[in-house]
């Protein structure tokens, strides 16, 4: 038992030297020598808990997790529908990531090197199929996945053209954008999808996300 606490505790804490390592180096330049130094552990047992693209996976999985949590928290009671809440997880995730230099870094280096598939998935897909819902949008298997190949190319290439001048503040439209391009690909009427996203708009100012960190 004191040997399995031991081995929980020492994961974690690579897990924890490895966030830090992120924060300050970036992704490629945080080694697994890094890593190791910091968590006061030899090399061979961070790769035998983690190997380097897991760890971000789940640094990544845990900060779209804590996202969630929160709006669930403060703002069900105010939802109408999926795709305000979209729009209210859009705009956090990226007024987060934007907000710190080290994280508009590390975050850069993730969409342009695809190192976290959950950047296609989580952020888009497990929603879409629920607004399509909401909105009685019919469409097969093959179109929808089709549309999230489109959507996710196409925020892609968005977030590569403006990503160095993006501001949360200044950017709130563009962000807007990215969160609807899904819904506008599948055809939902766009006076629908503004009134939509004004509804977020307001909830917004009443969630409280100072607390949510992506790395440190």
């Amino acid at each position: 038992m004191a040997a399995y606490k031991k081995g929980i505790e020492t994961k974690e804490r690579i897990f924890q030297s490895a966030k830090k390592m992120f924060y300050e180096y970036g992704y490629k330049s945080a080694t697994i020598e890094k890593i190791a130094d910091e968590a006061n552990v030899p090399i061979g047992l961070v790769n035998y808990y983690f190997k380097k693209n897991e760890i971000l996976s789940l640094v990544y999985t845990q900060f779209l997790q804590s996202i969630r949590k929160e709006i669930a928290i403060q703002a069900n009671d105010l939802l109408e529908n999926p795709l305000q809440k979209h729009v209210i997880f859009t705009r956090i995730f990226y007024t987060i990531m934007l907000n710190n230099h080290r994280n508009r870094e590390l975050y850069k280096e993730i969409f342009i090197n695809q190192l976290v598939k959950a950047d296609a998935d989580d952020l888009v897909s497990g929603d879409f199929m629920e607004i399509i819902g909401t909105f009685n949008i019919d469409i097969t298997e093959q179109i929808f996945r089709r549309l999230m190949i489109a959507e996710y190319g196409a925020r892609r290439e968005l977030l590569l053209d403006r990503y160095d001048i993006l501001d949360p503040e200044k950017s709130k439209d563009f962000l807007n954008f990215l969160a609807t391009i899904s819904v506008r690909l599948a055809g939902v009427d766009i006076k629908l999808v503004m009134q939509n996203v004004r509804k977020a708009e307001e909830i917004l100012k009443h969630i409280d996300y100072s607390d949510i960190k992506f790395l440190i």
